[in-house]
């Protein structure tokens, strides 16, 4: 066993047991707990994954992005580790660091992260003016506001935590994605890939669509109503909500 392992499992039962949403946790732990020797094994295997990676996190003077062998997916170990290092007052990243921000077609778009295998984590409140795209997986500690569209991508290459409430205009939710507060979105869109989102609070969405493409009765709530190219492109209708260029009706 690590010997930081206890400072993981600490983090575990602060979030259980005090954090708002945190038995969210559960969602993606194994619960009940595993039945076999085998499953144990690696479940220990993946915490002292966890352990190595918050005792690297510890000792750097600045941050930089982790790397948990085996702890990929899902994105609740990498939730842990964040947790635990905010508890014992260790570094993080801040707003722009690990991002990158470019400027298209009269809109901006951010990437927050880095590469597929490895976790930033920032401190929040994190508050976005901008298109938002993930590279690898991303643990907000506080909120996150976006005031524009998030592709949170595909379970293969990213993930989002968020430690509290999450506001964004217009979501395209594919890869896995946790938060432990409060959802809110003007419009969320189904990707159709292999993601869970799992949210601890409640999730308002105004217009929530079945697929990536919008229906005659959806449609109804958008006005302008965009053009059919723009309707059957889950993620162009995304950025179009996120623009402020359509707006979803708010209920009668």
């Amino acid at each position: 066993m690590h010997p930081r392992r206890p400072d993981i499992d600490a983090a575990l039962t602060d979030l259980r047991n005090r954090l708002p949403g945190g038995k969210i946790v559960d969602h993606w732990g194994g619960e009940p707990h595993w039945p076999t020797l085998e499953q144990t094994r690696l479940r220990d295997k993946w915490l002292d994954s966890m352990a190595e990676a918050l005792e690297t996190a510890l000792t750097r003077q600045a941050f930089e992005p982790l790397t948990i062998f085996e702890a990929r997916s899902p994105p609740a170990w990498e939730f842990i580790v964040a947790h635990a290092l905010a508890r014992h007052g260790g570094r993080v990243a801040s707003f722009p660091d690990f991002s990158e921000t470019r400027q298209r077609d009269g809109d901006t778009f951010i990437t927050l992260g880095t590469a597929s295998d490895e976790m930033v984590i920032y401190q929040g409140p994190l508050e976005l003016h901008g298109h938002v795209h993930l590279s690898g997986t991303v643990v907000v500690l506080g909120d996150l506001i976006i005031h524009g569209a998030l592709m949170d991508g595909d379970p293969a290459d990213s993930g989002l935590v968020v430690i509290g409430n999450e506001r964004v205009r217009a979501l395209s939710a594919g890869a896995d994605h946790v938060v432990t507060g409060d959802m809110e979105a003007e419009l969320l869109v189904p990707s159709g890939s292999e993601g869970s989102l799992a949210v601890g609070g409640e999730v308002r969405a105004r217009l929530r669509l079945e697929s990536s493409t919008a229906g005659e009765e959806e449609r109804r709530w958008l006005e302008p109503l965009p053009s059919n190219k723009v309707l059957n492109d889950g993620w162009a209708l995304c950025r179009e909500v996120g623009s402020g260029r359509t707006k979803v009706r708010p209920p009668p």
